[in-house]
């Protein structure tokens, strides 16, 4: 089977695109800049290139291609317009799925998040939880887009969406290498008891999810939560980090002004400073007080996370060392 990967030098897509060579797919990356995934061309990758703003790329991209993965999206980066964001996250695939329809695909698996549960302070979620915008372009759009995936299910296009939450892992970002270099630069600090709870997704297990949900009838038009299907406390998330590079504790500073940052005199207080001005969504989520099941992709699927915390961080130690992020600065 042709495989097609959006987002393929991305985290996921990667680790995605190495699982599925060496399983034997053909595989086909969208990439802008070819040169970026070299890497994955010496492993057989064929790179097309392409942008998700060009509908002609994403034509060229799904032809003869018998399953898309969707990886690729704005997760909330600074220094992009709403504008594109939007673009990016929402008119783009609303292309690719009609691009993927008309191409005769016969399965689309599009990434969204768990941040489309928005502020849901349940204990725990499950795909069967109401979901509403919350006013913050990244949730909002990956809620749109889902919308938009739901409705291609209805005109024939098989499609299934996953909802990640805190990957990890080698060569991941955000919640590997960017809590790294925030403790080296004394910007990452604990929120008083920091006990909000971190649904952490080891890279390994989230791409077993995927691979389960490929090509089979039983995932078609359903969604599936995607990680570890445990928690641990951001006190503990990040004093893990803290102590690879030989340090005890963190700065700590009270949780209600981080609360409060949220609220209308702060965020114009934060405006008046030029900082950015934290939305509603992310506050929550870092004093989320919420499990997401993983129990309908165990029971659908046969998803069994191999991978424990203990382990995944390890193995995200070993990667970090190896690659020159554990080194203090001036050692």
């Amino acid at each position: 089977m042709r495989v097609l990967i959006t987002g393929i030098t991305g985290f996921i897509g990667g680790h995605l695109a190495e699982r599925l060579l060496s399983d034997g797919f053909e595989l086909r990356g969208l990439v802008r800049e070819p040169a970026s995934a070299g890497w994955l061309a010496q492993q057989g990758a064929d790179l097309c290139q392409g942008d998700l703003r060009q509908l002609s790329s994403l034509k060229k991209a799904v032809q003869d291609c018998d399953i898309v993965l969707h990886a690729a999206a704005w997760t909330g980066e600074p220094g992009l317009s709403g504008t594109q964001a939007w673009l990016i996250n929402v008119v783009a695939t609303r292309h690719l799925l009609e691009a993927a329809r008309q191409s005769g695909v016969q399965q689309f698996i599009y990434f969204s998040s768990v941040a489309v549960y928005g502020i849901n302070r349940s204990a725990v979620i499950d795909e069967g939880a109401s979901i509403f915008p919350v006013g913050q372009l990244y949730p909002d759009s990956k809620i749109a887009a889902e919308t938009l995936v739901r409705y291609a299910q209805t005109q024939g296009l098989q499609t299934t969406i996953i909802r990640p939450a805190s990957t990890y892992g080698p060569r991941g970002v955000a919640w590997s290498v960017r809590p790294i270099e925030s403790i080296k630069s004394g910007r990452l600090v604990l929120l008083g008891k920091d006990a909000g709870l971190v649904n952490t997704g080891y890279i390994d297990n989230v791409v077993d999810g995927v691979s389960l949900a490929m090509n089979n009838p039983s995932a078609f038009g359903e969604t599936f939560n995607l990680c570890d299907g445990t928690v641990v406390t951001y006190r503990e998330f990040y004093l893990r980090y803290a102590r690879m590079l030989g340090k005890q504790g963190l700065p700590t500073m009270p949780a209600w002004l981080a609360r409060g940052a949220a609220t209308a005199p702060g965020r114009f207080l934060r405006g008046l400073l030029g900082r950015q001005v934290p939305g509603p969504w992310s506050v929550h989520f870092r004093f989320n007080p919420s499990r997401f099941s993983v129990e309908k992709a165990q029971r659908v699927l046969g998803y069994q996370p191999m991978i424990d915390f203990e382990t995944g961080m390890r193995h995200t130690e070993e990667w970090l060392r190896e690659a020159g992020y554990l080194k203090m600065t001036g050692s």
